[in-house]
């Protein structure tokens, strides 16, 4: 990853070019170092220090409003504490840096932070951000919430494209580039929804597969192994059916399936914990026309193997379905009655860092060894940032979220991810391994964030409620809904090139 120091010297070249590089702009190569020749004697050459390109830059105290979601989905706690920062030694390593970044920032660019928690869930945001903007009212420079709503809100106007602001390196690591391309049609130069390391939600809620170590090593030879399969490219979903169908036991020995035997893997209802086998399995879900408009291409014969094989997942005697029970779920993995626990996400280690048994973080298992990653699914609530066009503050809040998303890279994600995810939680070097893993192959965001948008079809029609019915005939299924399915996604497209 790329570090501050090298972005630094970047920037200031590009400033002493009297420019910045917005997205899909060349990013240069030179870096802004002086050296006098050596004098004679031997006396070593003097390097100036490095110059912040945004040095000098003061916006009077000018008020930063922030409205960011303080949401608690599932137990799993909200990512507010990345974003607003609490009193100075508050002794938790990641509230601390982030009260030392908004501080440096703020004093930097000579700012203030004024933050406003909302509590609307995903059903009611969207009224509330266009009721606000239809008004014009100017309360806010930035919105952080929820991923879907506000998805289909970008291709109605209501925020601007950054990749105008001259201040926003897209190309920096810190910014999640692919991730906010396939927010956008596949285009690198239309940002409407921001995601990057300042969003740590985008972390926080990606999607992983968790292990009872112990379990495993009682039941197989190591859990060493898993490990092996993920690095090897073999960690496949034929690979996690036998795992699980082996794993099963009837403890009670009452010959019927119930809350107190052992499982292979838990999970709850279909719908949620579909997404990361459906978006993990590499399907193609769009193919671009020579117009660069997007068409379904779903009806293959890829789509027709994940429904049989989801089937035969969430179907396996190995499989344990708590219905609508998050809790139950949870307990069930910690209790030790489930070697895997399913629709988890990254911030659930937080859930089972007080578990005595040993447990590890895996990605979600490849459809089988021909694709060429794994592939960890965002989830539809998912916390990303959108600059309302009611602000009269563009310009500076280029300047604001490059420098939070720089500094964020530097100290809030190494605190969060490097200390307290990978030390507090994490509790072998593999596990650190497939945390990585997990990271950086967060994509394929598309069908997530607009799939309900899409008559529901991309991952519910087409996949989940098939699966709820233990449907395995793909094709029929499919076709009742690609006809409307396209024709919402031909409405969405049309609605993104008006505002071009």
């Amino acid at each position: 990853m790329k570090t501050t120091k090298s972005l630094l010297l970047l920037l200031a070249g590009l400033l002493a070019a009297g420019t910045f590089v917005s997205c899909g702009g060349d990013t240069g190569n030179e870096t802004q170092t002086q050296a006098d020749t050596a004098p004679t004697g031997g006396d070593t050459a003097e390097i100036t220090e490095e110059v912040d390109p945004f040095e000098g830059f003061d916006y009077s105290g000018e008020q930063v409003r922030i409205l960011v979601s303080g949401n608690d989905y599932d137990g799993r706690g909200s990512s507010i504490y990345a974003i607003r920062q609490e009193e100075e030694g508050s002794g938790d390593v990641v509230k601390d840096a982030v009260y030392k970044r908004n501080m440096e920032v703020e004093e930097l660019l000579n700012v203030e932070f004024v933050f406003t928690e909302n509590l609307d869930d995903y059903t009611i945001i969207p009224t509330t951000v266009q009721t606000m903007i239809l008004a014009g009212d100017d309360a806010y420079d930035l919105i952080i919430h929820d991923l879907f709503p506000l998805a289909t809100m970008s291709l109605e106007g209501y925020f601007y494209n950054m990749c105008e602001n001259q201040y926003l390196d897209f190309s920096q690591e810190y910014w999640y580039e692919d991730y906010m391309k396939d927010l956008s049609f596949g285009k690198d130069d239309v940002h409407y929804l921001l995601a990057g390391d300042y969003f740590l939600d985008v972390l926080r809620t990606a999607h992983a597969m968790f292990v009872n170590k112990d379990m495993f090593n009682t039941i197989f030879e190591s859990a060493d192994e898993l490990y092996d399969h993920v690095l090897n490219g073999t960690w496949t979903q034929e690979v996690f059916l036998e795992y699980i169908s082996e794993a099963y036991s009837d403890v009670n020995g009452d010959g019927t399936k119930d809350d107190g035997d052992q499982y292979g893997w838990c999970t709850i209802n279909y719908w949620g914990p579909s997404i990361p086998w459906i978006i993990g399995s590499d399907l193609t879900f769009l193919e671009y026309e020579s117009d660069g408009s997007p068409k379904l291409a779903l009806n293959n014969e890829r789509s027709v193997l994940l429904l049989e094989r989801l089937n035969e997942i969430f179907y396996n005697t190995g499989t344990h379905n708590y219905s609508e029970s998050v809790d139950a779920c949870n307990q069930a993995f910690i209790n030790g009655n489930s070697l895997f626990s399913g629709y988890q996400r990254v911030s659930s280690l937080e859930l089972f860092r007080d578990m005595e048994t040993d447990i590890g973080i895996l990605p979600y298992p490849k459809m089988d060894e021909s694709q060429k990653n794994y592939i960890t699914s965002s989830h539809d609530t998912t916390n990303i940032g959108v600059v309302p066009v009611t602000t009269g503050k563009f310009d500076m809040m280029g300047a604001v979220l490059e420098v939070l998303s720089r500094e964020s890279a530097e100290t809030v994600m190494p605190a969060y991810y490097e200390t307290a995810l990978k030390v507090k939680y994490i509790r072998d070097d593999a596990s650190v391994q497939m945390l990585d893993i997990i990271r950086y192959n967060i994509s394929c965001v598309f069908p997530v964030a607009y799939g309900n948008y899409c008559n529901n079809t991309p991952l519910y029609n087409a996949f989940s409620y098939p699966l709820s019915l233990q449907n395995t005939e793909f094709v029929s299924n499919y076709l009742k809904y690609e006809k409307k399915a396209q024709s919402a996604l031909d409405e969405l497209w049309e609605a993104f090139n008006s505002l071009e």
